[in-house]
């Protein structure tokens, strides 16, 4: 964070600043999961360290969006998952879909449905099972995560330039 408080409105409160010491994002509320348990978090954490950045109550079958503005076609690009959560606590994400303006090299050719209307690349259906979601952030990359429809976490809501991770885990 920029060191601003984070405005009322927020469904998160800023536990911990930026800066060399970890930061944790306690929500203040169920961003959109009416019956979340406390049984299971999305965990934001450093790739690298294991710095816990964010912590996000989670159900099984919560959707997770990411937003972006991809660095080499300058436009957005939207992927969806759901969160999967076995008894056992065994939890994965399931990515359900992607949306982007520019079909490239990279792209899945064999899974899903895809389809084309108002500019718009998407491929739907994927069903593709991950452990983890990682990425290199980026504050000019326009970055956005949502959990059940509610912006969660903005691009400056994490360190800039760092290789970062998404998965589910239990409490």
């Amino acid at each position: 964070m920029n060191g601003s408080k984070p405005s009322t409105g927020s469904p998160w409160r800023r536990l911990v600043s930026f800066g060399s010491a970890a930061a944790t994002i306690a929500l203040g509320g169920t961003v959109g999961c009416a019956d979340s348990a406390p049984g299971h978090q999305a965990v934001i954490s450093h790739q690298r360290t294991d710095e816990v950045l964010a912590e996000l109550p989670v159900t099984d079958g919560t959707v997770i969006t990411q937003r972006w503005i991809h660095s080499i076609e300058q436009s957005p690009w939207t992927d969806t998952y759901r969160t999967v959560i076995a008894p056992g606590d065994d939890a994965h994400l399931l990515l359900e879909s992607t949306e982007f303006s520019e079909y490239g090299a990279g792209m899945p050719l064999d899974e899903g449905d895809l389809s084309f209307g108002d500019g718009v690349i998407r491929i739907t259906n994927i069903d593709r099972e991950l452990e983890s979601l990682t990425w290199f952030h980026s504050h000019t990359a326009d970055f956005e995560l949502t959990i059940d429809g509610e912006v969660t976490i903005a691009a400056d809501d994490l360190p800039d330039r760092e290789p970062l991770q998404l998965r589910i885990e239990s409490q």
